[in-house]
Parts: structure tokens; C-alpha cells; sequence
């Protein structure tokens, strides 16, 4: 009897210690995914750096990134005059409304794919030669598409467009740039908005039981620019 107790006894605490070890590993897998996104942005240093406060037009930007967007956004958004002209400016203002409407109706208009198109071919159109504003809004559409769809339709396709945008640096251009880190420096508030919608396009990929998108969305410098 005290044999088998001790047999028992060694094959629980072997259990244990393999549960154990596996915990660990996936944990590590997890802030694997994480480190990437926190390298390619420049670190924590750059992404808690929150003394850097977005003013004018960047204002407005970030607000409409917001997933409860703020009273008086909309009115911002619409007061502003209208932009006819193709710069950066433009583009900023434009990225503002689309981004808005896409997180505001949970539908892709006809003017979301407008604005991707018309500023998709001229490069000189992004602040510091960074696409940010332009990937940011890229991926609030790809995250409006898939909350129109059931999970099993959209685990495929977020895994897809993130291990794009892992590889590539971005759905259409590379956020992985000198030109990007320089602009993130500067004005770390951007990186940290496309961050924070990073991070629920991986939770969608990733599925249950992961905690690396958690872990990005929860940092207080990312949940409280887009929350």
C-alpha cells in the first residue's frame, strides 16, 4: 500500500511539474507576441511616454479613435472645413471622419474604401514618410469587418491579415521603418493608437485562452488613449 501511495504520489507531482512546464512555455509564446509589437514601436519607453500630448488636428485624430467616442467628437469632426486638397493635412482629417464612421455605425461605407484608394498611391501624403494614419485606418476596417462576422468566419482572416502585418510591417505599407520610429518619437500618441487596435485584431486571432493581446490592451498608456 505505502508503494502504491508513493507511485501515486510521484506521478502527481510528475503531472504537476509537466503542467507546470507547459504553463511556462506558453506564457513565454505569449510575450513573444507581445515583445514584437513593443520592439517594432520603439519600446515602452516610447509607447508610456504620455507627456507628449496631441494638439490641433492631431487632437481630434486620436479622438476619433476612441472605441466610446467622446461627447462633442462628432460635432469636432463635422465643424472642421471641408478639405478639397491632397496633403497631409487632408488626409489626416479625412483618416478623422472615416475612422468615426467605421467605429461609430460598425459599417464599411462606400467612403471608407474612397479614402483608402485615393491615398493609397501617393506616399507623399504620409507625416515623416510614416503610413501610421493611413495603417491605422486600414486595420479599424479590417476590425469592422470582422465584428460583422461569426467567430469561426473571423479567426481565419484575422490570422491572416496579422501574420501580414507581422511579416510586411502593415497591410499595404511597412510600419517597421526608420521613417516610423522617427515619427513615433516624436509623437508617440500615434504609435499607441495603432497599437491599441493591434491589440484586437490579435485577440481576434488568437482566440481563447491568449494573453498577449490582453497584455497590450490592458497597459494604462494604450487602454487610456483608445478607451
Amino acid at each position: 500500500m505505502i508503494r502504491a501511495l508513493i507511485k501515486y504520489t510521484l506521478c502527481f507531482i510528475g503531472v504537476c511539474t509537466l503542467l507546470v512546464a507547459l504553463g511556462f512555455f506558453w506564457f513565454l509564446a505569449q510575450m513573444k507576441e507581445v515583445k514584437w509589437v513593443i520592439d517594432r514601436f520603439g519600446g515602452f519607453e516610447l509607447i508610456d511616454d504620455i507627456s507628449i500630448n496631441p494638439v490641433g488636428m492631431d487632437e481630434i485624430y486620436v479622438r476619433s479613435l476612441r472605441l466610446r467616442p467622446q461627447q462633442g467628437i462628432v460635432y469636432d469632426v463635422r465643424a472642421l472645413e471641408p478639405c478639397v486638397e491632397h496633403n497631409q493635412n487632408c488626409m489626416l482629417q479625412k483618416s478623422a471622419y472615416v475612422n468615426l464612421s467605421l467605429i461609430s455605425t460598425g459599417v464599411v461605407l462606400t467612403e471608407v474604401d474612397e479614402f483608402l484608394d485615393r491615398y493609397r498611391v501617393d506616399v507623399g501624403n504620409f507625416e515623416g514618410g510614416c503610413p501610421v494614419v493611413y495603417e491605422t485606418t486600414a486595420v479599424v476596417k479590417e476590425l469592422t469587418v470582422l465584428s460583422n462576422l461569426t467567430v469561426e468566419e473571423a479567426l481565419p482572416i484575422a490570422q491572416e491579415k496579422l501574420k501580414k502585418i507581422k511579416s510586411d510591417g502593415g497591410l499595404t505599407y511597412s510600419l517597421a521603418t526608420p521613417a516610423c520610429k522617427r515619427l513615433f518619437w516624436r509623437k508617440p500618441y500615434m504609435a499607441r493608437t495603432y497599437i491599441g487596435h493591434l491589440a484586437r485584431l490579435m485577440n481576434i486571432a488568437e482566440g481563447r485562452f491568449q494573453i498577449s493581446s490582453a497584455t497590450l490592451s490592458a497597459r494604462y498608456s494604450i487602454r487610456s488613449t483608445i478607451r
